[in-house]
């Protein structure tokens, strides 16, 4: 009895593999709108059946949009879910249609990444869960260009090796972290996790290679508090620390959907002094950076896509509901 409950739980964890590697074979075959029409039903689906699986979204939306009426936050919420399905609809699609999602990017100032790593130092591309990720590295594959990802580890196993799969037939190279395992073990095993990332980031940099990190979502638990949107949020700060330890160049980057094109908008360098005290520089560069993402974010709020809460407060909007 205990080998046969262990063995349907092994299956029961292997589920989402399963529903991936059939979404892969049905999305093959159709057109990209089709798959898209598609995922824009099962987000509504998840929607009216798991309404508060999205609670964390609409408190960061909130931030974001502190005097939107609950109507509008709702609507907001609806558009941004339908965004992160067909997100997915994009991944499952990654090997089969790539050339044709490589086609649908424009590039905006890549010049500026290509002064950067001119320097010989590398680039840090920091970006946010926003946008169309899987376009712009495709497309950016198709130009001849390498780059590294740091990406958070998924359970299953199998379905994150077919995930790095995917991205490696694109020519990119997948760092890994593995926040799960850091977040359980003991700090000083938790430690030697995170520097093995790390230490693959600096590899990866001083390469001369450029590599894309999120700077919205605070992994691993290890983030320092920094003003977002006017309150304080733990921002992982680790890759502008990266950056100033290896001379690399902070290239804000992020890839906004337009419908059927994919605008990839490549901002200037965030300067940084090497020889400033390091802590003081490090959240003054951060403080620009996230200035910076603040813009984007305004102005593209249905393509921020972070399902868990950035802030433990509750935002502006929410506490003048509370009070009324």
């Amino acid at each position: 009895m205990v080998d046969g409950a262990s063995a349907l739980r092994s299956q029961r964890a292997l589920l989402p593999y399963y529903a991936f590697r059939t979404g892969q074979a049905l999305t093959a075959i159709v057109p990209r709108r089709a798959a898209h029409a598609v995922a824009r039903l099962v987000a509504d689906g998840a929607l009216r059946t798991r309404p508060h699986r999205f609670d964390g979204l609409r408190s960061n939306l909130r931030h974001v949009l502190p005097d939107a009426s609950d109507r509008e936050l709702e609507l907001l919420v609806r558009r941004n879910v339908r965004g992160i399905a067909c997100g997915w609809s994009d991944v499952l699609q990654l090997t089969s249609h790539r050339r044709q999602m490589a086609r649908r990017l424009d590039t905006v100032h890549t010049d500026v990444l290509e002064h950067a790593l001119a320097r010989g130092h590398g680039a840090v591309v920091v970006s946010l869960h926003l946008g169309s990720w899987e376009a712009g590295l495709a497309a950016w594959s198709f130009s001849g260009h390498q780059m590294s990802v740091l990406a958070e580890r998924i359970r299953p196993q199998r379905l994150f090796d077919v995930l790095v799969s995917g991205r490696s037939g694109l020519g990119l190279e997948v760092v890994t972290i593995d926040t799960r395992s850091m977040r359980t073990a003991d700090p000083a095993a938790a430690r030697r996790l995170g520097a093995s990332a790390m230490r693959n980031v600096v590899r990866v940099l001083r390469a001369n290679g450029t590599i894309a990190i999120a700077i919205d979502r605070d992994l691993i638990g290890n983030g320092v508090p920094a003003e977002f949107f006017g309150a304080q949020a733990l921002i992982p700060d680790g890759v502008v620390d990266v950056a100033i330890r290896t001379g690399a160049a902070l290239v804000p980057t992020f890839l906004i959907n337009l419908g059927t094109r994919v605008c990839g908008e490549m901002h200037d360098e965030i300067a940084y002094d090497p020889d400033a005290p390091r802590e003081p520089e490090v959240r003054r560069v951060t403080a620009e950076l996230l200035r910076v993402c603040e813009d984007v974010i305004r102005r593209h709020p249905d393509q921020w896509h972070v399902l868990d809460p950035i802030w433990t407060d509750p935002p502006d909007g929410a506490r003048r509901g509370a009070a009324s």
